[in-house]
């Protein structure tokens, strides 16, 4: 048997040539060759170890809401782990599997009276992307509860606690390495369930004040040491700037929207056209927060 014959005897849900702005913030992008949907840690095992032993490129995603996808597609097998996304106590802390939803995690503290996530309410993110990028809003992150991660990796299970993860601001040692993170353990502070839900309501209303309404991926670019990168775009006059179907949004800066027909290509060059703009006029340079998929 060859590669597409192993594939589709795996236990995994298989999409063939799958439109990937289905599956990003964006909703731009190419086709993946192969779209991959797992459920259990031995199918995700199983495809990962099928794709190296043929030497074809993967990619493991969640709900895509960090990732810019190329128009030309991706050659190789896109994997999503949403359903991977079982939440549970372990004793007297919580772990969640990294295709949960930080809102399913949130919804389990609620339901818990668990504190320490409510300022990442609202993030649309899986835990397995917000653990690599160390998410946060308002201050918090979400490295600042965890306990432990554990990952994949050659068909073995690791486990890092919180002092081996080498996390930093919108950054930690899993980010462009080839472990896959599988669940995070956290430990949270009991908390009435009614000042848990004030705590998100309050998150969520600052949210409403500042964050657009609109397809996007959220901030663009990470914020430089003593700046702020929505400051320094809008500083030169560039909300509202579209290249195509892709502009900045008139409430932050630090946003692109798309609309219509926005392409991959026209988000790129407007992420391009920033960078350049505020490199020429601060002699700083913006890193991107997003992660491009495919040949750009």
């Amino acid at each position: 048997m060859g590669f597409i014959e192993e594939l589709e005897n795996t236990h995994a849900k298989i999409l063939i040539n799958q439109p990937m702005k289905k599956h990003t913030g964006y909703a731009v992008g190419g086709y993946a060759k192969f779209y991959v949907e797992v459920k259990t840690l031995f199918t995700l095992n199983e495809i990962i170890s099928l794709c190296e032993q043929y030497a074809v490129k993967y990619k493991v995603i969640g709900n895509g809401t960090n990732i810019l996808v190329s128009d030309k597609g991706y050659d190789g097998v896109i994997i999503n782990i949403c359903g991977l996304n079982d939440v549970f106590f372990i004793k007297n802390r919580v772990r969640a599997m990294s295709g949960a939803s930080l809102k399913k995690l949130i919804k389990f503290c609620i339901d818990n009276n668990l504190s320490g996530l409510e300022a990442l309410s609202g993030i649309p993110a899986t835990v397995g992307g917000a653990v690599v990028m160390n998410a946060g809003a308002f201050g918090k992150n979400i490295s600042d509860r965890i306990i432990s991660v554990e990952t994949l990796y050659d068909g073995k299970i690791n486990k890092y606690y919180k002092d081996e993860c080498a996390f930093g601001y919108r950054t930690s040692k899993f980010l462009g390495n080839n472990e896959v993170i599988v669940s995070a353990t956290f430990e949270f502070l009991e908390a009435e369930k009614e000042l848990i839900l004030a705590g998100i309501e309050a998150y969520k209303d600052l949210r409403k004040c500042i964050q657009p309404i609109g397809r996007s991926c959220g901030s663009v670019f990470k914020n430089p040491y003593g700046h702020t990168a929505g400051k320094l775009i809008d500083s030169l006059n560039l909300k509202g700037y579209a290249v195509g179907g892709a502009s900045i949004s008139k409430e932050h800066a630090n946003f692109i929207l798309t609309e219509g027909k926005a392409t991959a290509s026209e988000v790129k060059q407007l992420i391009d056209y920033v960078k350049k703009k505020v490199l020429d006029e601060f002699k700083i340079e913006l890193k991107e927060e997003i992660e491009y998929v495919g040949e750009f």
